[in-house]
């Protein structure tokens, strides 16, 4: 098999068990989440996500060596360099249990402080101070555990082998929203909930930990290996890089419920919340698309030259340009009718809020190809700049706005700082310096999608929005949408070498389903055959004993 014919096979094969898993971890987490909104209220909801959010700004700590570890792995996997794989996955468990302590220590010193979080006076809340506490050291507790043995992950990962991660990850996740669906019936408790949570956090790691042990069993006997002073420069030049760009990523995306629970109302950030978790299990698809071919391109990027990259690079962008579109209609056009079935008209949000919300989480599928390029290459240190100045910025405009518009102004202010500073800068880096191709038509092209997509949003909203409220009527418009959305995408596409390509490769995968149908059903009436000989002859069927056993062999055959 060819090097691109497997990178293809594998990032197929990631994607494929990714999806199937995603799927019923998605069902069982709507599922749980519509149960906890019905006993616990909005509060609590709020509560989950703001303590999310400073959750996820403490796993600062882990600087991005996840990233740069899977960078450095690229190369000894390829080779079958086992010392150098088992030396840097030896140091990598050094540092993630060093992250783990910092993590406990920082969120530690969080807890006197959560009350100045939240907008609204304590004493008209349904839970007291200590009970925060509580809550908050639980949700830390599920943080720490996270980081123990979660090392062995990566390696998965950077073998191509993400779908062994996907499918450990789901399995877990639908285990863990059983188990808290089970726990509200029976107790209505908060406590109870994030219990299970925590569990689930170091079974999950320690699956992947015995996993990765039996895979890849060299790794026990060169543990002592060291990585030379050379490598571990490299390395931290990278992780300070990505460090830079984990600073923006987390502000940008992981501050947003903080801001409106400290300057709107935790009632606020509760409703937002429930907008960000749709976006978020959308996002996880999606993500197991990126993911599952981050290795392979690592692995391209490592044995061929920029043409071919490039080449790829536009296959990649085509998937992105798709998901821009796709996800802005179906977000605005479905995001209210959804919320309302789903928890009631009292949390839905303007539509104003709605339209932000799903601008940014368009714009961020716009970047994925982009950014899964910059990561593969390990192009950290190029603009180490962009994720500080637009951290900055987001969080001023964030703030600033939030006095003039509420929750609006908060999105708004995110989204305006990642349009302005963040795209045009990681799309030179990666188009200019990376791929040597023209970044003003780049940028001609990305405007071009968004442009559309705009333009399409706002004709199937229309074309949509006289449909009534209502489950069997939200099915007619969930079906219209769909179906407009990634129909015009196509059309519109179809004479690209994108389309073409994917188009082949469509066939090329349905042709192959129906061989193996085929070859199954041939294989089947094969041992149908053999376990009978005589089914088939009436004479035989109807003929004696003896005579069958006489004869020339045939019934013992």
């Amino acid at each position: 098999m060819a090097a691109s014919d497997s990178r293809t096979s594998k990032s197929l094969k990631n994607t494929a068990f990714g999806l199937i898993g995603l799927l019923s971890s998605q069902i069982a987490n709507f599922v749980s989440r519509s149960i906890f909104i019905g006993l616990l209220g909005a509060e609590y909801n709020g509560v989950n996500g703001l303590f999310s959010n400073i959750l996820s700004l403490l796993n600062l700590a882990e600087l991005g060596f996840a990233t740069s570890i899977a960078y450095a792995l690229y190369k000894p996997l390829k080779t079958g360099d086992e010392r150098t794989t088992a030396a840097l996955m030896s140091y990598f468990a050094k540092i993630y249990r060093i992250i783990a302590a910092v993590v406990a220590v920082a969120g530690c010193c969080c807890i006197p402080f959560l009350q100045y979080l939240i907008a609204e006076d304590l004493s008209d809340l349904s839970f007291s101070l200590n009970e925060l506490r509580g809550y908050f050291a639980m949700y830390l507790a599920s943080t720490v555990c996270s980081y123990l043995l979660a090392y062995k992950r990566t390696i998965i990962t950077a073998d191509q082998n993400n779908y062994i991660v996907t499918n450990v990850d789901n399995i877990c996740n639908i285990l863990l929203y059983v188990f808290q669906i089970i726990l509200l019936l029976i107790y209505k408790n908060f406590y109870a909930y994030l219990a299970i949570l925590v569990a689930k956090s170091f079974v999950n790691n320690l699956v992947l930990h015995i996993i990765a042990g039996k895979k890849y069993p060299y790794l026990k006997k060169y543990r002592k290996e060291k990585v030379p002073n050379a490598e571990k420069s490299a390395i931290f030049k990278n992780v300070q890089a990505a460090f830079m760009h984990r600073i923006g990523n987390v502000i940008i995306y992981s501050t947003t419920s903080i801001i409106i629970s400290a300057f709107v109302s935790l009632v606020e950030a509760g409703k937002y919340s429930n907008y960000i978790m749709v976006v978020s299990g959308v996002n996880s698809f999606i993500n197991i698309v990126f993911t599952s071919i981050t290795a392979s391109i690592g692995n391209l990027c490592v044995n061929e030259d920029e043409t071919t990259q490039y080449k790829v690079f536009k296959k990649v962008q085509y998937i992105s340009d798709f998901c821009t579109v796709f996800g802005l209609v179906c977000f605005v056009c479905l995001f209210n009718p959804f919320v309302e079935i789903w928890v009631g008209s009292e949390m839905v949000m303007p539509l104003s809020v709605v339209i932000v919300i799903s601008l940014s989480a368009a714009l961020g599928y716009l970047r994925k190809a982009v950014n899964t390029f910059k990561d593969a290459k390990g192009m950290f240190r190029a603009d180490w700049f962009k994720p500080l100045l637009e951290a900055a910025v987001g969080v001023g405009l964030a703030i600033g706005l939030s006095y003039v518009w509420g929750t609006l102004g908060v999105v708004l202010g995110y989204l305006l700082a990642t349009v302005v500073i963040a795209v045009p800068i990681e799309n030179w880096v990666l188009i200019k310096r990376g791929l040597h191709r023209s970044f003003a038509k780049q940028m001609l092209s990305l405007s071009a999608v968004t442009a559309f997509g705009a333009v399409l949003t706002a004709v199937v909203y229309l074309a949509t929005c006289f449909i009534p409220s209502g489950i069997g009527w939200f099915i007619l418009r969930f079906a219209i949408v769909v179906i407009v959305a990634a129909g015009a995408f196509l059309l519109a596409t179809c004479r690209t070498e994108e389309f073409k390509y994917y188009k082949r490769l469509v066939c090329s995968l349905l042709q192959k389903v129906k061989t193996f149908v085929r070859e199954r059903k041939g294989h089947t009436a094969a041992l149908g055959e053999t376990a009978n000989p005589v089914a088939d002859d009436p004479d035989r069927v109807s003929g004696d004993d003896e005579k069958s056993d006489t004869g020339n062999g045939n019934t013992e055959e």
